[in-house]
């Protein structure tokens, strides 16, 4: 792989694979995060990203910090905050409950978040809460973290012109 080869694409194309199969195996992600120590799978599969990367012009310093940006979005998956259906073993939701909009007394106190709950589209199998679609989701970082990446990239970035 040359570096005319369109590596976000390459990446983009792994990665997506990798979730589907997550999706097909939802107990996999509490799997990996539960190692304390990298297989020699997940080694190989991590080398072959960063090895896809360097193919694409990304130097050394970029891939690794653009390995730590990607975290296990990179395996498929994404790290939730509050994601207890997953870490229970089930997958969806916990309650049945079809309304998207947060009860009234937190709506009050929190108005943006229920501005942008009564906004998201709905998905009622999503691992982060209803009202979130998690293929848009994580899609959407996925290109954004992406298109970033390759901005630092074309710019020659190196983290020896970072501020602290």
């Amino acid at each position: 792989m040359g570096v005319d080869t369109d590596w976000k694409q390459a990446v983009r194309l792994r990665t997506l694979s990798a979730r589907q199969m997550l999706i097909r195996h939802p107990w996999a992600p509490l799997a990996i995060e539960s190692r304390n120590m990298a297989t020699m799978a997940l080694l190989d599969y991590l080398d072959s990203m960063v090895g896809t990367l360097r193919a694409g012009g990304f130097s050394a310093d970029l891939a690794h910090h653009v390995m730590h940006a990607m975290g296990s979005r990179i395996l498929g998956f994404s790290q939730e905050l509050f994601d207890a259906s997953r870490r229970a073993g089930q997958t969806g939701v916990a309650e049945a409950d079809a309304a998207t909009a947060l009860p009234p007394e937190i709506a009050a106190r929190f108005p943006h978040l229920a501005e942008i709950s009564a906004a998201a589209s709905h998905d009622d199998a999503s691992t982060v809460g209803q009202g979130c679609d998690d293929q848009f989701e994580f899609e959407f970082a996925l290109d954004l973290l992406l298109d970033g990446i390759e901005r630092l990239r074309q710019r020659g970035w190196t983290s020896a012109h970072r501020t602290r």
